[in-house]
Parts: structure tokens; C-alpha cells; sequence
């Protein structure tokens, strides 16, 4: 789960940073962390939803980790706008099944987001290793 931690933390530090440019190099250049208050993203909120489907049922269930996107969806932590769209459409009660394949031309999101996910998988599955 060390993972987990790694994504959440680096989630909000890398928030931290989403100014305009000027502010940006400025705070790099200084070395400065931005004052705030550290806010977790969409990132961290579904990489939760993966692994409570993984310690619920051992595997992915995709209708219900779909149901858990759906049901913590917050639009004010940084979906993009496709997945708001989807996301709350499926929050409306539209089958899930029907809504992703008329999202992104049938061919899925070509993996976006998917790196802030798969860190939880290969934690929860690395217990099964050599």
C-alpha cells in the first residue's frame, strides 16, 4: 500500500504547482513549496475506488469500480471534461456499458489517468510474488 501513499502524496504536492508559468519558475527557482493546503485530484479519489474494489472482491468488477467512480465523483477535483461528462451521466442512472462506449469514439480514453491507477493494482497483487 506504500504505493497508495506515494500516489496520494505526490497527487497533492504536484497540485501545488498548477499556476501560471511565471509563478511556477518562480517557485522552483527558489526552491519553494507553495503555502496551502495540500488538495488531492480525480487521481488519488479513483485510485481509491480501485482499491477498495481490489480488498472488496479480489479483482476488478468493473460495473461496480464504475459505480465507485461514479458515486465519489467531485467536480472540483480536477476531472477532465469527459470524464465529468461520463461520470455524471452514470451518476444520472445511464448504464455505464453504454455511456463508455459512445465516450472517446469506442476506442476508451488511450490510457489517460492510467498511471495515477495502476500503482494500487501492483501493490495489492504483489503479495501473490515469489
Amino acid at each position: 500500500m506504500l504505493s497508495l501513499y506515494g500516489l496520494t502524496v505526490g497527487d497533492q504536492f504536484g497540485e501545488l504547482f498548477f499556476v501560471d508559468q511565471d509563478k511556477f519558475e518562480q517557485q522552483v527557482n527558489e526552491l519553494k513549496i507553495p503555502a496551502g493546503a495540500w488538495q488531492f485530484t480525480d487521481d488519488t479519489e479513483m485510485a481509491l475506488s480501485v482499491v477498495s474494489n481490489l480488498a472488496e472482491f479480489g479483482e476488478i468488477k468493473q460495473a461496480e469500480l464504475m459505480a465507485s467512480f461514479a458515486q465519489h465523483h467531485v467536480m472540483s477535483r480536477g476531472y477532465g471534461p469527459s470524464m465529468r461528462r461520463v461520470l455524471t451521466e452514470i451518476q444520472s442512472g445511464q448504464d455505464w456499458q453504454q455511456v463508455i462506449a459512445a465516450s472517446f469514439a469506442g476506442q476508451g480514453s488511450f490510457g489517460n489517468g492510467s498511471a495515477m491507477r495502476i500503482g494500487p493494482l501492483g501493490a495489492f497483487f504483489t503479495r501473490w510474488s515469489p
